[in-house]
């Protein structure tokens, strides 16, 4: 018999070792990705893991040894926790509880937080319930998304059982095609849909993966009437069973695509002319074609005014007009011609068999038929055309030279009068060519710092003293000496580097002015570009910070194309320079339209008459009437007015009687490097 020690001793050993084990089966449950409960023989929680909290987070506060399963529900369902229950609350707890007694059967449970719980409860003879819960979430949403691919595609798709040759589900598209209602595709053999001379192959595609986009197969429609079609083929595993999901191709409609899209690839969307590849093509063939044998023109249409038409009126009457256009030269053209939109607002002509002088008349009517007015939804629209071609053998028998010399006597006929008609000719190439060259050199000087700053004075024409100097930029070119800063200015519009060299003027000019005499003010010339980027008001102010100028040094001399750029901008930077002390001058004053309401609407402060007017002093009534003219009205709205030009001392005495302020031409100094100024008291930076 044991001893009273002994038994407890045994006691204490046993409740360890169950101690032990308990820990050991909490451990294990709760390296498990699934949800694990355990209840006793009356449903109540004995035991869970972590990952069944995390499932059931919103009931998760009632989750305590004793407390009964039932009761954890009813409350849950009281919460909202259980959307399915909403409505049949009891209902819903009194099925769910049947379940926990008659476990062994899967099943799906929805919680409020969107989330799909897969439920596996088994019974455990004297111990109670075991219960596994899996997020399934990601897998319906898979199922409800393949679903949907399924029943929405626009495509013929069909769900076919290998083991019975049936097909399980066809979706809407598959029963228009087949002519089937939804109800007669379910468990329809798919042998019906295939003539007997090749359901042998088709049964035994159908049980594989098959993919052959140039295999067509014979199949039927329930009228019995034959089709083909591209059928593709995909081994799966839905609900327990092999299956294929079936796609099929109707070849009709894909070979409708591919026609459009064939045809999209070499016309234009919007006219229906031959586009820009279809251009280049078509020429390259009949290049070869005709072996120099035939005359093949190709004329480039340009329309003239047609930005404004969209800038105006918006892309849709730029679209009519396009349209109308393409429908107006169509008419125009040889039978044997070839129309092409090669571009926003350009059109190309190929000509085949024409002589020069039939594609030039034709090409004179294109130009007459555009100029005429266009009516687009209720508005009058007058645009035109200019056009420039080249020939072959006579030109080139290079398509893509032709194309290049087609497109240089149109540039040629643009710089020369809109309207017009050019032909190529070998001194256009040659312009071209220098003007590459031209380009490259200019980029080479900018990259390399050949370009300098030279300054002009300007003198007070009472006491002859240097008031300020012009910032004026010059290229002294290796090979062709010093280029027209007419030339460079313009090339570096069109390359795109006028913000560059206009930040190395500001720099440089304000760097040097910081070391001269402060009566003297230094003038950089600024591009209408400089103001339509935006960002010259920070160049500016960054230029003076760097130089340590004073504001009031420095004068900005704009043009009137400044003043004629659209919108509000360049007003705006205007008064925000002015407001700084900057001060504004009015260049070329009395070229084009010189509005006197710019200088009311600008807080200008000098006038500068263009030296046109300075030459033509002692020949001109008209130019001295102006002169005194400007000069008057500089003087009542507080203007210095300045003169530009003056070459000898009898313009300087006229313009000094007349009270002009200063004066700036060959008479008082040439542009000159920093270094040669001769300026007493100035020292070179």
């Amino acid at each position: 018999m044991m001893e009273p020690g002994e038994a407890l001793q045994s006691l204490d050993h046993a409740l360890e070792a169950a101690s032990r084990a308990e820990k050991r089966l909490r451990e294990a449950i709760e390296v498990l990705p699934q949800g694990i409960v355990f209840l006793d023989e009356n449903d109540r929680y004995i035991l869970w893991n972590k990952r069944y909290s995390e499932i059931y987070e919103r009931s998760a506060d009632l989750l305590e040894p004793g407390v009964r399963l039932a009761d954890t529900l009813r409350i849950g369902v009281e919460r909202g926790d259980y959307p399915e229950a909403l409505g049949r609350e009891e209902e819903w707890i009194a099925e769910r509880l049947t379940r926990l007694q008659q476990p062994g059967v899967r099943h799906e449970q929805w919680l409020a937080n969107g989330r799909c719980i897969m439920i596996e409860e088994r019974k455990v003879d004297g111990c109670g319930t075991i219960g596994i819960r899996v997020d399934i979430t990601d897998l319906k949403q898979k199922e409800e998304n393949f679903r949907l691919l399924f029943e929405r595609n626009p495509l013929a798709m069909l769900v076919y059982d290998v083991d019975t040759g049936l097909i399980r589900a066809a979706n809407e598209s598959a029963c228009t095609f087949f002519g089937y209602e939804r109800e007669e595709m379910a468990g329809l053999p798919a042998q019906a849909l295939f003539p007997e001379a090749v359901q042998s192959g088709a049964s035994a595609m159908l049980a594989t993966d098959y993919s052959d986009s140039n295999a067509c197969w014979q199949m039927l429609r329930r009228d019995g009437s034959s089709v083909e079609a591209v059928v593709a083929t995909r081994l799966s595993r839905l609900e327990g069973y092999s299956a294929t999901i079936v796609s099929i191709f109707d070849v009709t409609e894909r070979r409708r695509i591919e026609q459009r899209m064939t045809h999209m690839a070499r016309h234009d969307e919007l006219t229906g002319l031959a586009n820009r590849a279809h251009c280049r093509e078509h020429l390259v063939n009949l290049l070869e074609e005709t072996a120099g044998k035939q005359t093949v023109t190709i004329a480039l249409v340009d329309l003239d005014h047609f930005k404004a038409v969209n800038d105006t009126y918006g892309h849709m009457f730029g679209d009519a007009v396009l349209t109308e256009a393409a429908r107006r030269m169509l008419k125009l053209i040889p039978p044997n011609a070839l129309l092409c939109r090669i571009g926003g607002d350009e059109f190309a002509i190929i000509f085949r068999g024409s002589s020069l002088a039939q594609a030039e008349l034709v090409a004179k009517s294109v130009i007459t038929t555009l100029t005429e007015p266009f009516f687009v939804h209720g508005h009058l629209i007058h645009i035109g055309a200019t056009v420039g071609f080249a020939s072959s053998p006579g030109d080139s028998r290079d398509p893509e030279t032709l194309l290049r010399y087609a497109d240089l006597a149109l540039y040629a006929a643009k710089g020369e009068q809109r309207g017009s008609c050019r032909a190529f000719a070998t001194d256009m190439d040659e312009a071209a060519q220098q003007k590459c060259q031209l380009e490259k050199d200019f980029r080479a000087a900018v990259r390399n710092g050949e370009l300098e700053v030279h300054y002009q004075p300007l003198v007070n024409l009472g006491t002859g003293e240097v008031e300020c100097y012009e910032a004026l930029l010059r290229w002294n070119h290796s090979e062709r000496g010093l280029v027209s800063p007419e030339t460079f200015v313009q090339l570096a519009e069109e390359m795109g580097l006028i913000d560059q060299l206009g930040r190395y003027v500001l720099n440089q000019a304000c760097q040097e002015a910081a070391g001269w005499p402060e009566h003297v003010k230094v003038a950089v010339n600024v591009s209408p570009l400089q103001f339509r980027n935006g960002n010259l008001i920070s160049t500016v102010i960054n230029a003076l910070s760097a130089s340590g100028l004073a504001a009031e040094r420095l004068e900005l001399e704009i043009t009137e194309a400044v003043m004629m750029e659209k919108g509000p901008r360049s007003g705006s930077i205007i008064r925000n320079l002015r407001a700084f002390g900057i001060g504004i001058s009015l260049d070329d004053f009395g070229t084009g339209y010189s509005s006197l309401s710019y200088l009311l609407d600008y807080p200008f402060t000098k006038i500068k008459i263009d030296k046109a007017f300075i030459l033509n002093l002692h020949q001109e009534a008209k130019s001295r009437a102006v002169i005194r003219a400007v000069i008057g009205l500089g003087k009542n709205l507080g203007l210095t007015v300045a003169a530009e030009g003056i070459e000898n001392e009898v313009q300087r005495d006229y313009l000094r009687e007349e009270g002009c302020l200063q004066g700036q031409g060959y008479l008082f100094g040439k542009p000159e490097p920093v270094s040669r100024l001769q300026l007493p008291a100035i020292r070179a930076a």
